[in-house]
């Protein structure tokens, strides 16, 4: 957990680190989750504990990749509460 750049509106930020198997290889990837408060930057974290994502990574360079909300199941980054 961290503090984050935009003091004001999310001023916590977690970072989630991914991996995923493009043709055999093996890639990863970060994601920062910002939050109002450290305790509901922790809370987001543990939402994504031992859940599968989908991961979006680019054709021609496999090591390019993001996650998007709309794509996750239920539609939820992280716990919802």
């Amino acid at each position: 957990m961290s503090r984050s750049g935009d003091q004001y509106f999310h001023p916590w930020a977690a970072k989630l680190t991914y991996t995923y198997i493009v043709n055999g290889e093996y890639f990863a990837g970060e994601y920062r989750l910002r939050a109002r408060t450290e305790q509901r930057a922790q809370e987001k974290v543990e939402g994504w504990k031992d859940r599968m994502i989908i991961v979006r990574y680019s054709p021609a360079k496999s090591d390019l990749s993001t996650i998007l909300k709309s794509d996750q199941p239920g539609g939820q980054l992280g716990n919802p509460a």
